[in-house]
């Protein structure tokens, strides 16, 4: 496995490369450090040993960890670099704002748009959490595309002692008010319409119930997996059981839609990279 961890020195930057090596699978792992050195005539041989040294600090904290990292400088633009570079990795690992610091997480301008734009897997690492073993959440809404970042999750993760919790959210906007069911029941309330919704909400948790077992299908054998069902808002529901569940790592897929409802609203996968307490994977589907 291939990993490219991106480094400008920062405490972000730093917390990514703690996570990467935390979470991803030791088992034939190169990792290489990439600085990148914005083009610009003024002030170059200084910026370049300044990149020089964010460098080998880096590989020197591996070093101390046992891990061994290949130092990369390049020249040039630092997102147009990444993504190109992206392509000859397995993933990509870039650094993110986390609560850990006491401010909101976010994703700063370059890991945004590597992020949006890069067609490889791309770890956004936050400050692991110090307790032993891995608590993964991997949320699936019944596409391909997320029953195929399961098996890449298995082949990039080593998921032997990992606590694996596979959630489905059940979208139900037009679940009426607790009032109004609450009335509906004192009331014996059997209309059609009402049984129709009854019946309909059980095939939907029906389905969801057959995904899961999918998932658990693709998973190793002796994986600890739990199972989640919940209902409402996808994005909001999968980043409150993420700050509820105190997890290293919120797995998410992206099928690479560019249509408007996505470019206006922004897909749940992003919203979660943006705002979750903890490290995140997107798996790219290919298109």
């Amino acid at each position: 496995m291939r990993v490219l961890i991106a480094t400008d020195g920062s405490a972000p930057a730093g917390s990514a490369t703690n996570a990467a090596c935390r979470i991803l699978s030791t088992q034939d792992r190169s990792i290489d450090l990439l600085c990148v050195v914005p083009e610009t005539r003024a002030h170059a041989e200084k910026l370049c040993r300044r990149a020089s040294r964010i460098l080998e600090r880096a590989r020197r904290a591996l070093a101390e960890q046992g891990v061994s990292a290949q130092p990369v400088l390049k020249r040039g633009s630092p997102i147009k670099t990444l993504l190109g570079e992206s392509l000859q990795y397995d993933v990509t690992v870039v650094g993110a704002r986390s609560h850990s610091d006491g401010s909101p997480a976010a994703l700063g301008p370059v890991a945004n748009r590597i992020l949006e734009h890069s067609s490889a897997s791309v770890l956004i690492g936050r400050e692991p959490r110090t307790d032993p073993g891995l608590r993964i959440l991997a949320p699936l809404d019944g596409s391909d595309a997320s029953l195929e970042a399961i098996e890449k999750l298995a082949s990039l993760v080593d998921l032997s002692a990992a606590d694996i919790t596979l959630m489905h959210v059940v979208e139900t906007p037009w679940l009426s008010s607790p009032d109004q069911e609450l009335l509906e029941e004192e009331a014996g309330a059997t209309d059609p319409q009402t049984q129709l919704t009854q019946e309909f909400e059980r095939e939907l948790e029906r389905e969801a119930e057959s995904l899961l077992e999918d998932a658990r299908g693709r998973l190793p054998p002796r994986a600890a997996v739990n199972r989640v069902i919940e209902r409402g808002l996808p994005a909001d529901t999968i980043l409150a059981e993420a700050e509820s569940g105190d997890y290293d790592l919120v797995l998410v897929a992206a099928s690479g839609s560019n249509d408007m409802k996505h470019q206006l609203l922004g897909s749940v996968s992003m919203k979660i990279a943006w705002n979750a307490p903890c490290s995140v994977l997107l798996v790219r589907s290919a298109l």
